[in-house]
C-alpha cells in the first residue's frame, strides 16, 4: 500500500522527460532531488520503514487511481500536534491550487515537500491534491480530489464531520464545482 508514495517521484521525473516538460533549467536539479527522494524512500521500505508516514509539516504521499491505475501525488500538512499513534480526530482543510501552466508533477511535489501553502491552521490537516494539471479539478482530477481525501483519511485521523474545501483562482472554482455535486 505504501508503494505509491515512492512511483509518484519515478513518474514526476519521467513524464517532462518523455513529453519535453521541463520549464526552466533548474528544474534539472529538482528532478534530481526528487529522484534521491524516491530512492531514499525504496531503501527506507526495503528495509521494513516508511519515515514519512509518521512525519509532520508539509509531506508528499501517493495512491493510485481506481480510474486508470496511475499513481497520483497530493500534498498534506500534518499538523505538529500530532504523532504516529495518536488518534484524535482533527479538522481537515482540502485546498485546491489555482491555474499554472507550468504546473507539473515536478513542480507540484517540489513545492508540496517545502511549502505548507497560503494557510496551515494548527490542529489541523491540509491536503492538496494535484488533480492531474489544471483542469480545475474536472472529469479524472474531480476524482483525485476525493480519492486523496480517502487516503488521508485512511492514514491519518481525520474527523469526517469536519472537512471543509478551499481554494484559490482556479481553486476556488473547484471548490464550488466539487460543493455542486
Amino acid at each position: 500500500p505504501l508503494l505509491p508514495d515512492v512511483e509518484i517521484f519515478l513518474k514526476a521525473v519521467d513524464w517532462p522527460l518523455k513529453y519535453n516538460e521541463f520549464y526552466d533549467v533548474k528544474q534539472v536539479a529538482t528532478a534530481r532531488a526528487l529522484l534521491a527522494e524516491g530512492m531514499a524512500r525504496a531503501k527506507a521500505l526495503q528495509s521494513g520503514k516508511s519515515p514519512w508516514t509518521t512525519a509532520t509539516g508539509p509531506v508528499v504521499r501517493g495512491f493510485r487511481s481506481r480510474i486508470d491505475g496511475s499513481v497520483q501525488p497530493y500534498g498534506i500538512v500534518v499538523p505538529a500536534t500530532w504523532t504516529a499513534g495518536d488518534t484524535r480526530p482533527r479538522h481537515l482543510y482540502v485546498f485546491n491550487h489555482g491555474r499554472g501552466e507550468t504546473t507539473t508533477e515536478l513542480s507540484f511535489i517540489s513545492s508540496s515537500m517545502k511549502s505548507k501553502g497560503e494557510f496551515s491552521p494548527e490542529d489541523t490537516f491540509v491536503v492538496h491534491p494535484y488533480g492531474r494539471f489544471c483542469n480545475a479539478t474536472k472529469f479524472a482530477g474531480e476524482t483525485d480530489v476525493f480519492e486523496a481525501m480517502a487516503h488521508a483519511s485512511a492514514n491519518y485521523p481525520i474527523d469526517q464531520n469536519r472537512i471543509a474545501m478551499t481554494g484559490f483562482s482556479m481553486g476556488g472554482a473547484s471548490v464550488w464545482h466539487l460543493a455542486a455535486h
